[in-house]
Formats: structure tokens, C-alpha cells, sequence
């Protein structure tokens, strides 16, 4: 089939993984898209349709995505195309533009859940099921999006397809992976991530502070909103810049006895989103440490893989991080229990995305 990718970052890693799954799989992949500039570019042979920067007022970016989708689906106008469209901003505005187009939808963050009053964010929650009804296939990166959207995964649309932020399976070129052995008395708690949620900000402060015989680490980029002045700093935190994953992950992992995935819960997205960083867990067979009151945290609960906590209360954390020597090693038991291979992706879903689809 002719696969045509729509992106609304052309620097996101998810989304070209994406399109590359699909060309593994025989289909004929274009890629086209808005540059952003952000901290990796892709040197993948798509066409860049428009830019914008984090500072381009959001009325300039209609006009933006406006601007170059009508002149993309004004040169491309093959009937037995199914266009690709990641994200509600570029489904919103592709659908309005051409509107009889054939169309995949996927759908990696709620966005509109971002936006201000409860009355506008209601009003793109119709918008975006629309758009998901409308869809020959919907692409969901969480169980927790399906809740949101339908309250549970058996009253969703048939053609809804999940498909979960997993661990490469690029990872296995690596060998065997040797879990550490945690010492109780000096514990290694660590993000593994780009800093970018003020939870992670307060989870290390208050460990570090209460805890000097443990260590916190950071490993990835620290976002540019967060001044150096904010950024907790003692003896026992550790900030190890960026890594590229996943040729550094078994490194990193190697030094790591507790992987923090606390994320601000204000965000209506966080307590929804199911992160890469609970297939990172399973793999490493490390403990992770999620935000209480979030799809994540039952689903770790309900696995038995690791711990839930209010990262801003110091009670809370303390309450945590006394607790772990005791339960330490089950959660590790729990892990070990689940098949790495759970953990991996594979590009099998491509097939279950276009099952439905009427022949061409």
C-alpha cells in the first residue's frame, strides 16, 4: 500500500520509527512534515512542509499548518494513498482541508486536554473522536487514552489499535544484560529521560536531602525552561547529560537500582499516558517509581513492579524510600516473571492497523 506520513514534528524519534515500520513491512512510505527546532534532526528524506519554533504564537501556527498541507494535498492527489496523520493538530487541519481523504490516525498525547477551560477541551474531545470514527484505523499509544476517550478498551471502536511505546527491539544486538545487585544501604534512584516535569525535580530533592546515603542520577538532556537555579544540587545527585538510547541504555542501567517516572499529574495526558519507561522496567528488571493517582501507577500496582507516590509530599517519599528495603526483592521477582520479549516491539502491529481496510 502507499503509506503517506504527515508529522507534526519531523524531529520526533517515535514518529520516524513509525514510518520505518511500515517500509519493513513492504509498504511504499513518503514522509512529509513540520520541522521543529528541537534537540535531534532526522536525515530521513522527508519533506519539509513548514517550521515553527516553541515561540511561534499559536495563531501563527495555523496559518502555518494551513499553508502547508493545502499545498501538499494540492500536488498529491493519488486516490489509493492512505495518509498518516500523527497527531490532532495535523489530523484536525488535514481533515478540513480534504476531508474525503483515506486516513490512519494516531494518537500519542491528548493535547487538547492542555487546553485552558474545561468548555474548550470538551469541545476537541468531540473533535478528536470524530476524527477518531472518521479514521480507516486509530493508533493509540495507551490503555489509558482508550479509558479517557471511552472509559474502557471493550467499548472502543473495533478499529482502534494499541500500540504502546515498547523498548526497541534493537536492543537484543546488545547481548545479555547482567542485573546489578542493589545495596539496601545506598540505593541508586535514577530518571532516565529528558528533564522536563518539576515531580522529578522535587522527588530528588526531597530523597537527597532525607536519604544522603543514597545516590539520585539524571541521565538526559535537562530542559531549557528549567534555569540552573531551580535544579536541585548536592553531593549525592548526579546529572549525566545526554545518552543515546538504545546504545547506552545497558550502561545506564548497569547503575541504576530504582528508575523514577514520576511525572506532574496536573497534566490530564500524564495520569493517562502509559511511557516507555515501564517497558524499560520490565526489560532491566528495575523497580520503577511512578506518580500516584495515574493509569501508570495501577498498572504497576497491578503488576506488582514497583511503588506509587505523591512526589511533591516529603511524607510520602520518606514513606517510600523506608519501605523499599522490605519489598524490594519481590518487585524484582515480579519482573523477572514477565517475558522480556513483552518489552519489545515489533512491527506485527502494522498488520493489525490495516486488517480492516477495505481492498485496494
Amino acid at each position: 500500500m502507499k503509506i503517506y506520513f504527515i508529522m507534526n514534528s519531523l524531529n520526533d524519534a517515535h514518529a520516524n520509527k513509525r514510518a520505518a515500520d511500515f517500509k519493513k513491512q513492504g509498504h511504499e512510505v513518503r514522509m512529509f512534515g513540520f520541522l521543529r527546532h528541537q534537540h535531534i534532526k532526522f536525515d530521513n528524506g522527508a519533506e519539509v512542509i513548514g517550521q515553527f519554533t516553541a515561540d511561534t504564537p499559536y495563531r501563527s501556527r495555523i496559518n502555518i499548518y494551513m499553508k502547508g498541507l493545502r499545498s501538499l494535498f494540492s500536488r498529491e492527489k493519488d486516490p489509493s494513498v492512505v495518509w498518516y496523520y500523527q497527531g490532532l493538530d495535523v489530523a484536525l487541519f488535514s481533515t478540513l482541508l480534504n476531508p474525503n481523504k483515506k486516513y490512519i490516525y494516531e494518537e500519542c498525547d491528548l493535547v487538547h486536554t492542555y487546553m485552558g477551560s474545561k468548555w474548550i477541551s470538551s469541545i476537541f474531545e468531540k473533535i478528536d473522536k470524530r476524527i477518531i470514527r472518521k479514521s480507516l484505523s486509530t493508533v493509540t499509544t495507551s490503555e489509558g487514552f482508550i479509558n479517557y476517550h471511552y472509559q474502557s478498551a471493550d467499548l472502543a471502536p473495533g478499529h482502534v489499535v494499541l500500540v504502546p511505546n515498547k523498548l526497541s527491539s534493537a536492543i537484543l544486538d546488545y547481548g545479555e544484560f547482567h542485573e546489578p545487585q542493589a545495596d539496601m544501604s545506598h540505593l541508586r534512584f535514577a530518571f532516565v529521560g529528558g528533564l522536563r516535569y518539576k515531580a522529578l525535580l522535587s522527588i530528588a530533592d526531597i530523597i537527597s536531602r532525607e536519604f544522603p546515603q543514597h545516590e539520585f542520577h539524571f541521565y538526559g538532556f535537562v530542559d531549557a525552561n528549567f534555569s540552573d537555579d531551580i535544579l536541585p544540587r548536592r553531593a549525592n545527585i548526579f546529572y549525566h547529560g545526554p545518552f543515546r538510547s538504545p546504545d547506552h541504555l545497558y550502561d545506564i542501567y548497569q547503575n541504576v537500582d530504582l528508575l523514577i517516572s514520576t511525572y506532574d499529574i496536573t497534566s490530564m495526558n500524564v495520569r493517562f499516558a502509559e511511557p516507555n519507561k515501564l517497558y524499560e522496567a520490565i526489560y532491566f528488571r528495575c523497580p520503577i517509581i511512578v506518580s500516584s493517582g495515574t493509569f501508570l501507577a495501577s498498572k504497576v500496582r497491578r503488576k506488582g513492579i514497583g511503588y506509587d507516590v505523591n512526589a511533591f509530599s516529603r511524607e510520602d517519599v520518606i514513606r517510600l524510600v523506608n519501605s523499599i528495603p522490605e519489598s524490594y526483592q519481590q518487585k524484582k521477582e515480579n519482573l523477572r516473571s514477565i517475558a522480556k520479549a513483552e518489552a519489545l516491539d515489533d512491527v506485527s502491529y502494522v498488520t493489525d492497523i490495516l486488517k480492516n481496510f477495505p481492498r485496494q
